[in-house]
């Protein structure tokens, strides 16, 4: 894989993740999505030749394992040490993009379905409940779009079709209320406020909602002016 004159680091870590697919599905692995079917959910664009091709080069690298779930034919793919230390590669690609790659796209650059899937990678597994929440996200504009993320303590996933499981929350926006929310530039909790994320659902886990994207402090003063 790696065939650069000689050995420079940055050419080697570039060689793995120096493409346009491969940090995605690294972020995904990184958010705990471990089968093929989700990860090719949660990477739109992607064609299943192309990402089965990505995950054996990431195999071949010693990023990744290839497992058989309980002796069976399912395949769970699993970060090694040295995958999950690409998490600092990831994020610091994040950043940069965030403030100086396209800090304010226009709304006809966003893509409905990925600003959905980054709605999906914000949301913190460890501020969510115990059970099993189903939210079906629709994005407002001229080609009206419709996914589900189904959020889960171990695992938050995208399914671009019905997940068969009944829905808690509904939520619609606009593809740009959803971009400034992932950029951090705008809290779930304010976006309610102002009417850009409308929800529908149990008034319990809509106060909870923001606190799944946001501090304490912030999902706390929601809940003070809707209860």
């Amino acid at each position: 894989m790696y065939g650069y004159g000689k050995y420079c680091p940055v050419a080697a870590a570039t060689s793995l993740v120096g493409d346009f697919w491969t940090p995605l599905i690294v972020r995904e692995l990184l958010c705990g999505t471990e089968h093929f079917n989700q990860l090719a959910r949660n990477v739109p664009g992607i064609s299943r030749t192309l990402l089965a091709g990505r995950l054996r080069m990431l195999e071949r690298a010693g990023a990744l394992l290839r497992e058989r779930e309980n002796g069976g034919t399912a395949t769970r793919y699993r970060l090694t040490d040295a995958g999950r230390d690409l998490r600092q590669i990831v994020d610091a690609l994040g950043a940069w993009g965030t403030r100086w790659g396209m800090p304010d796209p226009n709304a006809t650059e966003l893509d409905p379905f990925t600003v959905i899937c980054m709605l999906k990678s914000s949301i913190r597994g460890a501020s969510l409940p115990d059970s099993r929440v189903v939210i079906e996200v629709v994005i407002a504009g001229a080609q009206e779009t419709r996914a589900w993320i189904v959020c889960e303590r171990q695992q938050v996933s995208m399914c671009v079709d019905y997940p068969g499981f009944e829905v808690d929350i509904f939520l619609r926006a606009d593809a740009s209320t959803v971009y400034r929310i992932w950029r951090q530039a705008l809290r779930a909790s304010d976006a309610i406020r102002q009417r850009l994320l409308l929800l529908d659902g149990p008034a319990d886990l809509i106060r909870a909602l923001p606190g799944w994207f946001e501090s304490r402090s912030a999902s706390a003063a929601l809940a003070a002016t809707t209860g």
